[in-house]
């Protein structure tokens, strides 16, 4: 259990790091016109992806598991995964920063379509969902009770919804004192981000490729 925790929470950690979403919370709170609905709607659309990348990763770890003697697939799967890292953290190096643009103010919630947003952002979230879905993967093939692969499946959907949940939830709290904390979180999220990525994408890609590579020897 304590192997699986180490090598799944500094993945759903960097997960966290969407300053695009979190952005878009921050203005979305920020805003006249319904400013809980329209996040709880964004946080909502988060959700059903974060959900089905979990699952998905799962279902994919346990078709190759890493808790008990490497196989082919497994192997096959860990290189592919590996390489796909090593190249999405080299990209990191080279990212511009991302921007949201200024949203146009309407006096009506629009649940729906944050909701679509929401879905739409999480879904083009690349980095995030790669580190997600291989979370998800060790937790899907790691020899453990099945309550304490739910438990971390859980927490594995909080790490990534947690761009929008966290603001949300600070906002409901302490209103007057969230946006000027979430603005300095997101201005040093999008200063750093790059740079924390390519070493966890790097590390994680690098031991994924050994770790494939080793079946063949």
């Amino acid at each position: 259990m304590i192997s699986l925790l180490a090598k799944v929470v500094p993945l759903d950690l960097a997960a966290t790091l969407s300053p695009g979403i979190l952005a878009l919370a921050v203005i979305l709170l920020g805003g006249k016109h319904y400013p809980r609905v329209r996040t709880a709607a964004l946080f909502f659309g988060t959700l059903l992806v974060a959900v089905g990348i979990a699952l998905a990763g799962y279902s994919l770890g346990e078709a190759a598991p890493t808790g008990i003697k490497q196989n082919l697939t497994s192997a096959i799967i860990d290189l592919v995964f590996g390489i796909i890292f090593v190249a999405f953290g080299i990209k990191q190096l080279y990212a511009k920063e991302r921007k949201i643009s200024s949203l146009q103010e309407r006096p009506k919630s629009q649940f729906f379509k944050w909701l679509a947003v929401g879905v739409l952002v999480s879904v083009t979230n690349f980095d995030a969902l790669f580190l997600s879905l291989a979370a998800a993967k060790e937790v899907g093939g790691a020899d453990v009770s099945s309550a304490s692969k739910f438990i971390i499946l859980v927490v594995n959907i909080l790490f990534l919804t947690s761009p929008v949940l966290l603001p949300l939830v600070m906002y409901l709290i302490f209103p007057e004192f969230a946006g000027r904390v979430l603005t300095k979180i997101n201005h040093y999220v999008l200063k750093y981000s790059k740079y924390i990525l390519f070493i966890l994408f790097l590390i994680f890609g690098l031991l994924l490729v050994t770790r494939g590579i080793e079946y063949f020897y």
